[in-house]
């Protein structure tokens, strides 16, 4: 990670909230040089200033998908961290499979934002269950990861923070076979179909 300060932009339509985030990111070393309400104006300027990270909020111009899927194309994508309302545990495997940094509670306290953006400029995949609606899924995923094994949950954890299945292996000290038997195992227990959906219902049921 580079000793300069890290270049972030805040893309919220709420002014003061836009305003709060910049500034405690400022007093926490981060350069922010732009503070924007519109998604439109988002991909321009991260390019213009070489932004590693933006934090985005609420918009009006542009549905979030949008936003981070443009983002994403450019040649050099920044990290993308979202700023959001309770959602359901589906929705959130929905925004998992954008690719996603950063998945953290609108009204996020400051300390908390800047210790999960150092996370993911660490390359870490930051989910907050604090974003999760409450309801049946909730805990029907909760009785589902009970039987989870000790293994199956390390290879969980590994996944959460956007690790590879041959890093998971590496880091467990296991063939690449093994971890997709667990993967496979994580799934069947969990009733997902992919890994972000594993990991949408590993979130809702307090896993992570």
């Amino acid at each position: 990670m580079s000793s300069d300060p890290p270049i972030g932009v805040v893309a919220d339509a709420t002014p003061m909230l836009r305003a709060g985030i910049a500034a405690t990111l400022r007093a926490a070393g981060f350069d922010i040089p732009a503070e924007i309400s519109h998604g439109s104006e988002a991909v321009d300027l991260v390019a213009l200033h070489h932004a590693e990270i933006v934090i985005v909020g609420a918009l009006p111009d542009m549905p979030t998908v949008e936003l981070v899927r443009r983002l994403h194309a450019q040649p050099d994508p920044p990290r993308v961290v979202l700023l959001l309302g309770q959602v359901a545990p589906d929705a959130l495997a929905e925004l998992l499979s954008l690719d996603v940094q950063g998945l953290v509670p609108r009204g996020i306290d400051g300390d908390s934002l800047v210790a999960a953006l150092a996370r993911v400029r660490a390359g870490e995949r930051v989910v907050d269950a604090g974003i999760l609606v409450s309801d049946d899924v909730v805990d029907e995923d909760a009785a589902a990861s009970s039987s989870l094994t000790a293994r199956e949950r390390e290879v969980l954890v590994l996944l959460a923070g956007g690790h590879s299945n041959r890093e998971i292996a590496s880091s467990l000290y296991v063939s690449l076979p093994t971890v997709k038997s667990h993967l496979a195992h994580i799934y069947a227990k969990l009733g997902a179909k992919n890994r972000n959906e594993a990991l949408g219902r590993a979130v809702a049921a307090g896993l992570l």
